[in-house]
């Protein structure tokens, strides 16, 4: 019942994104082998690495995202993150985001349930190229059907060069909103090259401590500290469709084995 409301609520919001996009999407949108009238490049439309958002989507712009990300700990059965992401790009610089997400744990659960959505508003400070690092705010909260909510505050940043090198790092904190309130701060950078149109190669790493609570003590753990890298790879077919590939492998003993994200999206 939590998740059927929950959907509703968010499926409301989304229409409500697309009716306030709609006449942006008539009048200001431009070609996508174009650049959006602000002047952003378009590969930042099509989220370029599997770990680092950049920035915001141009007004009247909507994606559609299907996500997968199996992350194999250092014991234990592997668990895969399922996530269906449609975000809407706004007036002013916004962008609204709507996801449902579900976990899988080992190979006897079937990939795809939905037990958690998330609501997620983005505001860029300046339009693109007037700030160094284009920086971007993104604060979200995730209802889930099985174990805390929790809310997060992201800062994102990125850039780019005319001759096809690209970057982006997020800086993230998240807690949850009962249970253990377990904390997580994190960093995550990337950077690719793009030798054509369709194609970019390149690197990404994620660094994250995290925390919770001790039962009965009313103190939190020490920290963990998780350092995961490896390539980065995104393959552009035609315009409005991308697909990311991004297998990071741990560094630490704190580290899962192998964090790995694959994304496929459509532009509209």
């Amino acid at each position: 019942m939590r998740i059927g409301l929950g959907l509703r609520r968010l499926c409301g919001l989304a229409a409500l994104a697309l009716v306030s996009a709609g006449p942006a999407a008539a009048q200001g949108r431009q070609p996508s082998s174009e650049p959006a009238p602000d002047g952003r490049p378009e590969w930042v439309a099509a989220r370029p690495f599997g770990e680092s958002d950049v920035y915001v989507l141009p007004k009247g712009v909507s994606a559609f995202v299907f996500g997968l990300r199996p992350t194999r700990p250092a014991s234990g059965a592997t668990s895969t993150e399922s996530a269906y992401r449609a975000d809407f790009g706004l007036p002013a610089r916004f962008q609204l985001g709507v996801h449902a997400t579900g976990r899988a744990e080992g190979r006897d659960e079937a990939i795809g349930n939905i037990d958690a959505q998330a609501l997620e508003m983005r505001w860029a400070f300046a339009e693109w190229g007037r700030v160094w690092g284009n920086p971007t705010v993104e604060i979200g909260w995730t209802e889930a059907s099985r174990g805390p909510d929790v809310a997060t505050v992201k800062l994102l940043v990125g850039g780019g060069q005319a001759n096809g090198w690209r970057w982006g790092s997020n800086v993230i904190f998240s807690r949850q909103a009962g249970g253990e309130r377990e904390s997580e701060r994190a960093v995550t950078a990337g950077a690719a090259y793009a030798p054509a149109r369709f194609v970019s190669i390149g690197a990404e790493a994620r660094f994250a401590l995290t925390d919770r609570l001790v039962a009965g003590a009313g103190s939190r753990t020490a920290p963990s500290h998780e350092i995961l890298a490896g390539p980065s790879l995104q393959f552009r077919p035609v315009r409005r469709l991308f697909i990311d590939l991004a297998p990071l492998f741990g560094a630490t003993s704190d580290s899962s084995r192998s964090r790995t994200t694959l994304l496929a999206g459509w532009q509209f």
